[in-house]
């Protein structure tokens, strides 16, 4: 992979500001407490519920009592993150040179020949790209809530950090766009039935977005605690290329500056600045501090990379295939005139240390095993992608992991349905019932939905993200009232 070299800093110079109105903002400093539901939502489902739509009360209720418990846990946890404003700035750049000098040290040991960090093999960096995938899926979501305060000058700059996750309509610099290209070239796209233990960062995201008048505080802590550039990210991306995966995806904003970190201390001053009490700005900071400690909780780049197990990968990717294997071996058997050798099923890590005791992991001389000759004749053979890597790499250290079958717990195999697809033409329908006769808050709102973790990435969702560029860029209501609508149907 070729090296890359960090930006000098990440604080970006003062945003202009725009010649909004200024209304008193609806958002409060102060959140009130959420309220009672009869049952709390599985991460999981809750994600998949904010981010199949605005979702409806329960799941909002749902979601500010998730978002409290985990503000809780965090609560007691320490924090680095500097109590005096004034020196946030400084502290920004110290970690961006930090992140510099590691990674320098990463590339030195590398190339006097330490092993790779991360990395034992492919299917573990396609492992890693499919558990990545619920947070980057919903990249940029925390930020989502600020679009509809596009009235407000200083929220402005919140909201083109969204825009910029989204690429400013550009499909070619969209995250979301870009990372599910990466799965599906790299056949990793099957990712909606992972663990809970994956979801928390994406759920935390995604409920953020969709509560920004109760959670301020917290979001600006949120933001200012997100790392655009980390070490662990770019040893990944160094890895993933050693992998054969393309890591363009990981590198995109490696040399320019963070304008999330300067946009959310900008508005943090901002939100001090209307606390009438010394008590009132301690709390509104011990909230900002929570929010900040959030990027805690989860699996981060590490964590993830530690979960991978490849004797359980294969045995999962193996479980379908279990009854089949078991009759061919079986058949097998009696033609080469063995019985007896069992009565009763065998468990499947029993069947395949057999299976492995019988030669069935070598490859032939054309370079297929016995394992893959069957289940492809069974047409049972993995998905191309990550499954099929599973059974490669497994197969390839048969007789190191086989010898283990027998003391694995599959007692944590069992398969996780997964969440309901959404139809394709459910972002579509968002801007098919607006009526172009409504008022102007009618045309943003649909806008607005347009610009949803849900619809963003699809074609009216870019077309709807340049438009809200265009208006942020001219700042003025009349424009957006006036002109919004004709730039929809290409008219200016």
């Amino acid at each position: 992979m070729k090296e890359v070299t960090l930006g000098r800093g990440m604080i970006p110079g003062v945003v202009p500001s725009l010649a909004f109105r200024r209304d008193v903002s609806s958002i409060v400093a102060k959140r009130n407490p959420s309220p009672s539901i009869r049952a709390s939502f599985p991460v999981r489902d809750l994600f998949h519920a904010l981010a199949r739509s605005a979702g409806d009360s329960d799941t909002h209720h749902a979601a500010r009592k998730f978002l409290d418990e985990r503000l809780v846990e965090v609560a007691h946890l320490e924090s680095d993150l500097p109590h005096d404003i004034a020196a946030l700035p400084q502290w920004l750049e110290q970690r961006c040179a930090r992140v510099r000098s590691d990674y320098r040290a990463y590339l030195a040991d590398r190339h006097a020949g330490q092993q790779a960090r991360y990395f034992s093999c492919r299917a573990h960096a396609l492992h890693f790209l499919q558990s990545m995938a619920p947070s980057r899926m919903v990249e940029g979501a925390w930020l989502y809530g600020f679009l509809k305060h596009w009235r407000e000058a200083r929220f402005a700059p919140m909201c083109r950090v969204y825009l910029r996750n989204l690429g400013d309509g550009d499909p070619g610099c969209n995250q979301v766009s870009l990372y599910q290209k990466l799965l599906d070239r790299n056949g990793c796209a099957d990712w909606h039935g992972l663990d809970d233990q994956y979801y928390v960062q994406g759920a935390i995201r995604l409920a953020l977005g969709h509560h920004v008048d109760h959670y301020l505080p917290e979001i600006i802590g949120f933001n200012l605690g997100y790392d655009q550039v980390s070490l662990p990210m770019l040893i990944a991306a160094y890895e993933l290329s050693e992998q054969g995966v393309l890591p363009h995806y990981f590198t995109l904003h490696v040399t320019e500056d963070d304008a999330g970190a300067s946009s959310a201390m900008k508005l943090l001053g901002s939100l001090l600045d209307t606390a009438d009490s010394a008590k009132a700005r301690e709390m509104l900071l011990h909230r900002v501090n929570n929010g900040y400690k959030l990027h805690r909780l989860g699996l981060d780049i590490p964590g993830i990379v530690a979960s991978f197990d490849l004797q359980k990968a294969f045995l999962a990717v193996m479980q379908p295939c279990a009854a089949y294997l078991e009759r061919v071996y079986r058949i097998d058997c009696m033609e080469r005139g063995i019985r007896g050798r069992w009565t009763d099923s065998l468990p499947l890590p029993l069947l395949l240390q057999q299976l492995c005791n019988e030669g069935w992991m070598h490859p032939d001389e054309k370079g297929k095993t016995r394992l893959w000759q069957v289940l492809e004749r069974g047409n049972l053979l993995p998905a191309p992608g990550y499954p099929q890597q599973v059974v490669v790499d497994w197969s390839a250290r048969s007789d190191e992991y086989g010898k283990r079958l027998p003391h694995t717990d599959v007692a944590d195999l069992v398969p996780v349905s997964p969440p309901p697809a959404r139809r394709p033409e459910e972002a579509e329908e968002h801007w098919a019932d607006f009526n172009e006769s409504g008022s102007q808050a009618d045309l943003m709102e649909h806008m607005i939905r347009l610009l949803s973790p849900l619809a963003h990435h699809t074609q009216e969702g870019l077309k709807a993200a340049r438009i809200y560029k265009s208006i942020l860029e001219k700042g003025s209501e009349l424009y957006s009232q006036h002109s919004a609508l004709f730039l929809w149907h290409g008219r200016v």
